[in-house]
């Protein structure tokens, strides 16, 4: 089992579905609630297997979209195990930020090796949207 901060897409899927012998739906299943709301796209059972598994596949807005529908799973949640997964990115508070009463989220999309002190210009980036907003 993953956690929030490791899960790919892949992790995610295959925790929730097509293990045979067991009480989890089958991607013949799955994909029957796999519906895009935005564009009403609705992926295979074989292409969402294939992301389950690990595979390569095209990944794009729609996909994602459904994937998000097919599990009841915030898009956020999704989106971010499909960056980590396929193009692996990570995205998290590089800073680790201490959390307060009037935080605003900030998550930056970076590579696994990058950490907060390797990234200067976009830690002055977000201390200048705080300033300008007051804080």
């Amino acid at each position: 089992m993953t956690t929030r901060d490791t899960e790919t897409l892949a992790d995610l899927m295959s925790e929730r579905a097509g293990k045979r012998g067991t009480t989890l739906p089958t991607w013949e299943q799955v994909a029957v609630k796999a519906v895009d709301p935005v564009t009403g796209y609705q992926p295979s059972p074989n292409l969402l297997w294939k992301v389950a598994s690990g595979q390569d596949v095209k990944i794009n807005r729609k996909l994602v979209r459904a994937i998000a529908e097919a599990f009841a799973l915030p898009l956020e949640r999704v989106q971010i195990a499909a960056a980590r997964q396929f193009i692996g990115l990570d995205v998290d508070d590089p800073w680790d930020t201490p959390v307060g009463d009037d935080d605003g989220v900030v998550r930056v999309a970076h590579d696994r090796a990058r950490k907060g002190e390797d990234m200067p210009a976009t830690k002055a980036a977000v201390e200048r949207a705080r300033r300008g907003r007051g804080e």
